[in-house]
């Protein structure tokens, strides 16, 4: 009797003839599945009697393939609780950093994009890090560089001729101005050079903050944000001056006034 080809002929058939019109049965989706995976590995657990057999299609493997699609709904929920609660992944959608932002008390403007607003809270669920020395200039610089701003933080405390001296704004400009050429770079109102024009961040995030530190002796609790050196002014934008103040504010030790070199276009 001549082979018969139905639609559950496979080229492993114990008695499937090998040819030309050979039939080649594409995998069914359970087979590509997580779930038919799982049913394979719980088969080579069993004992190989008669009693723990699994025919195909019958009650057992039945029982065992709901089970397994349990257990690949819990691997799936588990992966995307993970997915949502940490922003590491492609899978984290801005609905995700809404709620971690109002979970950290993130202050976020609407233009901000989702990559910028991944830094900024994986930057606050790693703050403190257990880092000691929280004060210092370089943990300030790298907590705002974490959170996508491209700054640099430096102490006002300059050594000249064997001292140290304290600097104004007016100083640092100054020597900017002797040292290079602005060029098309625009202060604007934020960033002027006058000596009422910087902008500071003392004890508000308000962007019109003002304060008087007094006398040159109090320059001693003041600290510099500019651009990647002392003298160039840096760029920040715009629609993130609240959340650029914010940090700082958060950051910085609550005697200290920050001086701006910065411009928000």
């Amino acid at each position: 009797m001549a082979y018969e080809v139905t639609n559950n002929s496979t080229v492993h058939g114990f008695s499937t003839p090998h040819g030309f019109s050979t039939p080649h049965k594409f995998p069914t989706d359970l087979e590509n599945s997580r779930t038919y995976q799982l049913l394979q590995l719980v088969k080579q657990l069993y004992p190989t009697g008669r009693a723990f057999n699994l025919p195909e299609g019958g009650n057992f493997e039945k029982l065992h393939v709901g089970i397994n699609r349990s257990i690949s709904r819990l691997i799936d929920d588990t992966k995307s609780i993970v997915d949502k609660s940490i922003p590491d992944n492609e899978n984290f959608t801005e609905q995700d950093a809404a709620f971690l932002e109002a979970k950290f008390g993130l202050f976020v403007a609407p233009p901000i994009d989702l990559e910028s607003r991944k830094k900024a809270i994986l930057r606050k669920m790693a703050y403190p890090s257990n880092i000691k020395a929280r004060q210092n200039p370089l943990f300030i610089e790298g907590q705002l560089r974490l959170s996508g701003f491209d700054v640099r933080v430096y102490e006002n405390k300059f050594l000249e001729s064997g001292e140290y001296v304290y600097k104004t704004p007016n100083d640092i400009v100054a020597n900017a101005t002797v040292k290079t050429q602005h060029g098309s770079t625009q202060h604007g109102g934020g960033s002027q050079h006058g000596s009422t024009g910087f902008k500071v961040v003392a004890n508000s995030e308000d962007p019109n903050e003002s304060f008087n530190i007094g006398g040159s002796e109090n320059l001693w609790s003041t600290f510099f944000i500019s651009g990647p050196t002392l003298e160039t002014v840096g760029i920040v934008d715009a629609a993130r001056e609240r959340e650029f103040r914010q940090l700082v504010l958060k950051l910085k030790p609550a005697h200290t006034v920050a001086y701006l070199l910065i411009n928000f276009i």
